[in-house]
């Protein structure tokens, strides 16, 4: 005879699977035997995508005449834009890693024989965000865009903290990177660090290149990746699509007070 939970653990397990919607999958799938602190090594693809616009919408919606309007109108319009950018990264396979303010920081594990190809898959990703969101009209006359930095090589994920209360932080040469090839990005564009342009398909993107600098802008890619997004999901065996359901329509990013 089968185990049947009851109401309350039922309830408990909802709130923990909520919670960890709200958590990276590179913490939820992770070994939690380990002794405090501990690193552990991978390798992997980041996209970093910053938002501009941000400042001119916010002083345009305080101006509004209406008594509290300008800030629920403000947090929706964020809400939506961003919303819509990270469904893009969770249909790609992407895992949320830390929303910085108006900026995205997402992470594609994967093994070192198939940086090239996942870097394929994170560039595609990166040109649909472009397209459907990379210039946004908005009801007070402001415009949202977005820029897009990619690096790729290794990373360290390192876990200090107590029994009590843990925190994780990313760490590698990729993540100086991508704040170095978002940092040469303008807005709409695209841009790959020089490790990730290294290590990429380069016969498969077309680039342009940057004065000066080792990394290059994105124009467009010639041919759909090889590596789809279903084959990139069996490799890192997580489930993505718990996280694009339950983390991808959840609370608001933005909460003004």
């Amino acid at each position: 005879m089968g185990w049947i939970k009851g109401e309350g653990e039922i309830e408990d397990s909802y709130k923990i699977s909520k919670i960890a919607a709200h958590v990276p999958d590179l913490v939820v799938y992770s070994t939690l035997t380990n002794d405090i602190p501990y690193a552990e090594n991978f390798h992997g693809v980041l996209l970093f995508a910053d938002v501009s616009g941000f400042t001119n919408l916010t002083e345009k919606f305080s101006l509004s005449s209406k008594k509290g309007y300008g800030a629920d109108e403000l947090t929706r319009t964020l809400n939506s834009y961003i919303g819509e950018i990270v469904s893009h990264i969770l249909d790609a396979g992407g895992d949320i890693l830390n929303y910085a303010g108006d900026a995205i920081l997402a992470l594609w594990t994967v093994e070192r024989v198939q940086l090239s190809e996942v870097i394929s898959l994170v560039v595609k990703c990166s040109l649909n965000i472009q397209d459907q969101c990379g210039v946004r009209e908005t009801e007070v006359g402001c415009q949202l865009k977005v820029k897009i930095g990619i690096s790729a090589g290794k990373l360290s994920k390192v876990i200090v903290g107590d029994e009590i209360s843990q925190y994780f932080v990313v760490i590698g040469r990729a993540v100086d990177e991508v704040r170095l090839a978002e940092g040469l990005a303008v807005a709409s564009t695209i841009i790959l660090s020089p490790n990730a342009w290294e290590l990429c398909e380069r016969d498969n993107i077309a680039i342009d290149p940057i004065e000066n600098e080792r990394a290059v802008k994105v124009r467009y890619i010639k041919r759909e990746p090889s590596f789809s997004v279903e084959k990139y999901q069996d490799s890192i065996g997580t489930s993505v699509e718990h996280e694009k359901v339950t983390r991808g329509t959840s609370n608001p990013l933005y909460v003004f007070k």
